[in-house]
C-alpha cells in the first residue's frame, strides 16, 4: 500500500499481520496514552464502529506525556497505526492518509493494532477503561482535561512562543538558534529535557553555545511564564514553568 493513498476511514483497520516480535515491556509512562487509546477502542466497540472513527489525535497523546520517539517505538514494535487526517466539511465520515513511520503532524491519530490491545489491556490491568468512576478501575488512568498539564506550545509559522493563550515570546526578527530549540522541543513533545539540538560548527564552542542560546531564550519574554536551563553537563537543555503561571491560571478561574 502506498503511503500517500488517500483511505477512507471504514477501510482503514488495524493490521491482523504485523511482524512478529518478542514482546518488550511497555515503559510505565506510556500507561496514561496507552489508556487513552484503548478507551478509544473500546468505544468503538461498544458503537459497533470502525477504530478509526474513534482514532486519538496526536496532541492528546502528547498530553499524556507521549513523545515523537514513543510513538515511533509504538509503531515500530506494530502496536499502534497511525495516519494523517484529511477529513474534509462534507465528509460522512473520518478519513486519513497513511505517512511514513517517521512522519508526524498536528493532525497525526492514533489507533491500537491487535497485538497493540493486548499490549494495552495488559498495562491496564485487564479491565475496562471506560467506567473510570470507579476508584482504582484500571492501573491506567484516564487524564481529565482540567487534569493536564500544561505544555509550552512553539508555533512556528507566527514564530510564537506561548502557553495557553500567553505569548511568552514573539521572533520579528530570525534567531536560529532560539527557533532550533524551540523546534526540537515542539517535535518531542515538551519533554523535561532534551540533548543540545544545535549542529555542530568548527569553530565554536558548542557548550558555550547552548549557554549563550538558553540565556537569550530566558531574555525578552513579554511574559516570564518559561524558564530555560542547562542540564548540568553541558550537553543537554530543560524547562519548566515559571511560579507566574500559578497567578495566571488563578485569576483565569
Amino acid at each position: 500500500m502506498e503511503s500517500s493513498e488517500v483511505l477512507p476511514s471504514p477501510e482503514l483497520r488495524t493490521s491482523n499481520g504485523s511482524p512478529s516480535r518478542r514482546r518488550a515491556e511497555v515503559r510505565a509512562h506510556l500507561h496514561e496514552a496507552l489508556g487513552l487509546l484503548l478507551q478509544a477502542h473500546e468505544y468503538a466497540h461498544e458503537l459497533s464502529q470502525d477504530a478509526w472513527d474513534m482514532a486519538v489525535e496526536l496532541h492528546v497523546l502528547r498530553s499524556a506525556r507521549m513523545t515523537n520517539s514513543d510513538l515511533r517505538w509504538l509503531a515500530a514494535m506494530g502496536y499502534v497505526e497511525h495516519a494523517v487526517e484529511i477529513t474534509g466539511p462534507n465528509d460522512r465520515t473520518r478519513q486519513f492518509r497513511r505517512t511514513a513511520l517517521v512522519s508526524f503532524s498536528e493532525l497525526t491519530c492514533v489507533i491500537l493494532t491487535a497485538s497493540g490491545l493486548a499490549v494495552a489491556r495488559e498495562a491496564c490491568g485487564g479491565a475496562s477503561v471506560i467506567e473510570l468512576a470507579k476508584p482504582l478501575a484500571a492501573k491506567c488512568k484516564i487524564v481529565l482535561p482540567d487534569e493536564l498539564p500544561i505544555l509550552p506550545k512553539w508555533d512556528h509559522q507566527r514564530r510564537q512562543l506561548r502557553v495557553g493563550a500567553d505569548v511568552v515570546k514573539e521572533f520579528k526578527l530570525p534567531s536560529p538558534n532560539q527557533e532550533t530549540v524551540l523546534t526540537a522541543f515542539e517535535e518531542e513533545g515538551w519533554p523535561p529535557r532534551i540533548d543540545d539540538p544545535l549542529p555542530p560548527l568548527p569553530q565554536l564552542d558548542p557548550r558555550r553555545r547552548l549557554h549563550d542560546t538558553i540565556k537569550a531564550l530566558n531574555r525578552k519574554q513579554k511574559q516570564y511564564l518559561i524558564r530555560f536551563m542547562g542540564d548540568g553537563s553541558g550537553e543537554g537543555i530543560r524547562w519548566e514553568l515559571t511560579d507566574k503561571i500559578g497567578a495566571l491560571s488563578s485569576s483565569a478561574g
